[in-house]
């Protein structure tokens, strides 16, 4: 066909999958959470703190798998950051959450960040733990005693002090001191109200007091009251007998539902989360007194999670004859209303509240293969900003991608690389944005493959530089053909930082950690290069917040650029905020 010279100038896109870009930054900048997070250990079934295990470096979790079910995991990193700003996310059934704003939550949509969720949005919580049980053997007598005395008993005060009228609980704790090896006396205060103290057998050490120290629990207010970290780890029918006994004392049978009340509310969200191992899903509301916060209730009100609790829990005494009248009642009921949305192991609950809080240390995991994990009992998630981008297809050069958040192709070696391209290439899929995840491995299978075809371990080996010519054609071959194609492409690398000597000094420059010969067919190539960062400010208030954001522009001290000229020099970490500055600074069409 005979050349022409063209008659009307090309149109710009404004869309952001006609460009290409290196996107690099440190490992997991985009989401955190609080230390104060509780996981629970899926072997021993223990609570143990983000902060302390992300510090130790050690401890598995639950993540959700593909199949809705959730199973243990192993984290791959476990990752400690400066302060950042955080929010507390509170839902419907009172679960509690310190979270930043771009940490990810899972909804019936998919992945959504904190800060573009609302009030009355739904996030998944867990709804059962069905294998959460630990295997510690603590003896009968023990836990009856622990479950009485931090519901209706006095620990302040010298001698633990047991008060219960109900004669039939009253003896069970009676006999559960003497299986202890202490002894007891019972009298009546002036309101002619039975107490049962608890006193070392014949002068002997008390034995149920040396256990609350061991517990920590000695010496505690009632609002200072908590579950100790061994209940958690119970077997099932061990802890099944001490929630028994806690709903004995604090709780309450009646009108088709069950509840349970402190004016500790630690306790009250420990027991919300130790009757999930049984499937029961409860509800918490703080009580106030004169304004002021005066402990929390927990209702179960479902007919299927009341009748589960009478079933498998249950209370004795004269609030084990109320449970059969609530049982007999709810046997006429066809069904039970209620809000919850629960989806076999999963609940989406609604938000009730998002509240600001004082920036703090923040804290993450690294979890392979599902990319999420379960966090006071919310489902959440190791997100990219590159997922983000529209209809992206990554090719998995590296483990990590979770398969709930992305369709990905796995890449482990040039030849499937290639053979992905070839399947991008041909069309007939609804893939707009292809990303290569990682950069670096790609290069790395591109050597290996181009080592082995010539015979030789090492491009070095090859005389006169040959063999690093023909990696960086073939690299270079590869990714031209890839940039070419009718969709978004965006590399992924980390960064590293290099220290750059000149004539006058020494300074340090943060790069993407691509080898030189192939960072430099990439610089070469794409149109924009994005360091993601985080950068501390000031609030309103005068608290140091720590901003995720992507730098677009040259800079001495690290390396970007854009070649397009839309974007600003600093943008928040924010693949809609890029793509509305992409779009949205006509300034700067016709100017590439």
């Amino acid at each position: 066909m005979a050349v022409t010279l063209p008659t009307a100038r090309t149109t710009l896109s404004l869309d952001l999958s006609s460009r290409s870009l290196l996107l690099y930054g440190h490992p997991k900048i985009g989401k955190c959470l609080s230390g104060s997070t509780t996981l629970y250990d899926p072997v021993t079934g223990r609570p143990v703190r983000l902060a302390e295990m992300a510090s130790t470096r050690e401890g598995k979790v639950l993540t959700l798998g593909p199949a809705g079910t959730l199973k243990r995991a192993q984290p791959s990193d476990y990752l400690c950051h400066s302060e950042d700003r955080l929010y507390l996310l509170i839902t419907q059934t009172g679960r509690q959450i310190e979270a930043t704003a771009a940490h990810p939550f899972l909804t019936r949509d998919g992945w959504v960040p904190l800060k573009d969720l609302q009030e009355n949005d739904r996030v998944a919580v867990v709804a059962e733990f069905p294998s959460l049980f630990g295997s510690t053997h603590t003896a009968d007598c023990l836990i009856k005693i622990l479950a009485y005395l931090i519901a209706d008993g006095s620990l302040a005060g010298g001698s633990p002090t047991f008060t219960k009228s109900d004669d039939v609980v009253r003896e069970d704790f009676e006999q559960a001191v003497e299986e202890a090896g202490d002894d007891f006396s019972e009298y009546a205060n002036d309101r002619d109200i039975m107490h049962v103290r608890v006193r070392g057998r014949r002068g002997a050490e008390n034995n149920v007091r040396k256990f609350l120290r061991e517990t920590g629990l000695d010496g505690l207010r009632s609002n200072q009251k908590f579950i100790p970290d061994f209940v958690f780890g119970l077997r099932r029918e061990k802890l099944a007998l001490f929630l028994n006994r806690l709903f004995t004392c604090d709780g309450s049978v009646e009108k088709r539902k069950i509840s349970f009340s402190s004016t500790s509310c630690t306790m009250v969200r420990q027991v919300q989360h130790l009757l999930l191992r049984f499937g029961i899903v409860s509800v918490i509301r703080d009580r106030h007194l004169d304004g002021q916060l005066y402990g929390a209730e927990l209702y179960i009100a479902s007919k299927n999670d009341v009748l589960r609790f009478i079933d498998e829990i249950g209370v004795i005494g004269d609030k084990a004859v109320a449970a059969e009248i609530v049982r007999q009642a709810l046997y006429q009921v066809r069904s039970a209303e209620t809000q919850l949305d629960r989806q076999g192991a999963v609940l989406f609950d609604r938000i009730r509240s998002i509240e600001p809080l004082a920036p703090a240390p923040v804290y993450d995991l690294t979890i392979p293969q599902t990319h999420n994990f379960v966090a006071d009992d919310f489902i959440v998630h190791n997100s990219t900003f590159a997922s983000q981008f529209p209809d992206a297809l990554f090719l998995e050069c590296e483990p990590g991608l979770g398969n709930l958040e992305v369709y990905k192709v796995p890449t482990p070696t040039w030849p499937e690389f290639l053979d992905a391209l070839k399947l991008v290439a041909a069309g007939g899929h609804p893939f707009k944005t292809i990303v290569v995840d990682t950069a670096d491995n790609a290069f790395k299978f591109c050597s290996e493959f181009v080592c082995q075809k010539h015979g030789v371990s090492y491009e070095g080996d090859l005389d006169h530089g040959k063999g690093w010519a023909f990696v960086k054609n073939e690299w270079h071959r590869v990714l031209t053909k890839l940039a070419g194609l009718p969709y978004g492409l965006v590399l992924i690398s980390h960064a590293q930082d290099k220290s750059i000597k000149t004539r006058t000094g020494e300074y340090t420059k943060t790069i993407p950690t691509l080898p030189d010969r192939a960072r430099g067919v990439v610089l070469g190539l794409v149109d924009m290069i994005l360091y993601c960062d985080m950068v501390a400010t000031k609030d309103g208030e005068g608290n140091t917040v720590t901003q995720r954001v992507v730098h677009t522009k040259p800079h001495l001290n690290y390396e970007a650029g854009d070649r397009t000229g839309r974007l600003p020099e600093t943008m928040p970490l924010d693949f809609e905020a890029l793509n509305r500055a992409f779009v949205s600074n006509p300034e700067s069409i016709g100017k590439e």
